[in-house]
């Protein structure tokens, strides 16, 4: 996939509760085989760092679906010095985003099918289409399948490249990409479905991001299940959505896993047009032999544009040798070579 860019008591007891929580945006769980039923467990969060938000998280427990778990420390961002020290502090995206990764192992003691999951209070405020989310426990899953007679016992998650945290414009189709891939080769498939709260229970009154609070629809919001696109065609409203992609992982015609993304989209007004590609031919390959074509992104506004892309095959734990693709920053129209 290519990417372009051109997003008295009673009162008490609420403060309370508004400063723990309020923060948890996005995320998703994938998993690293590593031995045996061994197996290397991260929990990816996206969390809110704008002001007046205070709850942050230098360890999460992470379940292992069999009874088990364990408690994580935060493995990125500065330690040394900090208020979590020894854990990591997070990677700041943006002046009001942050990316958290938190890591365990496990291993499991034979065959089955295990729900990874955390959950965590509480999700950001203002959430457009979860009633009240300043109050809905955040909570994502993944399903690992071990099952020796297919194969499964040596799997890895699907990779996902793409940020689950995005930005469109009102009154323009927002599209998105996960950029998923499987480090096995094993096929993917794409859903949407309802985002979890506590305890992996489906969230109430949740809707998707072009239902209005009366039920209408406003607009079209589709997922393509063979390449994970997703349009929504066109956002009304300003404010922040989420949604949730289910990503399932096929071998051999047998499904073997999946991991579920919780997303969130800003939606906000724009006069900017984004930037588009001229049209991409398929292209039939002889396999061992070499691809060459250009790739070149416009912009109608007369912006400058930045070019760039991301996908499995320009990962060289995927590919040998691994596909290059240059980055390419400059006029209003841009070419680079895959």
């Amino acid at each position: 996939m290519f990417k372009k860019t051109s997003i008295f008591f009673l009162f008490l007891l609420f403060a309370t509760n508004i400063c723990r929580a309020t923060h948890n945006r996005a995320g998703e769980i994938t998993y690293r085989w590593i031995a045996g039923t061994t197996y290397e467990i991260t929990v990816t969060t996206y969390t809110s760092t704008a002001p007046g938000v205070t709850a942050d998280r230098c360890e999460l427990t992470i379940y292992f679906g069999d009874g088990d778990s364990c408690v994580a420390a935060r493995t990125n961002g500065p330690k040394t010095g900090t208020s979590c020290d020894p854990a990591g502090m997070g990677v700041q995206l943006s002046s009001i985003i942050k990316v958290n990764t938190y890591v365990c192992q496990h291993t499991y003691k034979g065959p089955g099918k295990f729900i990874l999951h955390m959950e965590d209070p509480n999700r950001n405020g203002g959430v457009y289409n979860i009633p009240n989310s300043v109050n809905v426990v955040f909570y994502i899953q993944t399903e690992l399948i071990i099952n020796p007679f297919l194969g499964t016992g040596i799997n890895n998650s699907p990779v996902l490249l793409n940020a689950p945290i995005d930005n469109g414009c009102t009154g323009k189709c927002f599209y998105h990409n996960p950029g998923a891939y499987d480090p096995d080769g094993d096929s993917l498939s794409f859903k949407l479905v309802t985002c979890l709260g506590m305890s992996g229970t489906p969230i109430l009154g949740y809707r998707l991001p072009n239902i209005a609070p009366n039920g209408v629809a406003t607009g079209s919001l589709t997922l393509n299940p063979y390449t994970g696109d997703l349009a929504w065609c066109s956002p009304v409203d300003q404010g922040e959505y989420n949604i949730a992609i289910l990503i399932e992982e096929w071998r051999n015609g047998y499904l073997i896993g999946n991991v579920e993304r919780d997303m969130q989209i800003t939606i906000g007004p724009c006069s900017n047009n984004p930037p588009d590609f001229f049209p991409l031919h398929d292209t039939c390959v002889e396999a061992g032999s070499t691809v060459t074509f250009p790739v070149t992104a416009y912009d109608v506004d007369r912006n400058n544009v930045t070019l760039s892309a991301v996908g499995g095959p320009l990962s060289p734990f995927v590919a040998t040798p691994a596909a290059t693709f240059s980055t390419a920053v400059g006029g209003d129209t841009i070419t680079s070579i895959f």
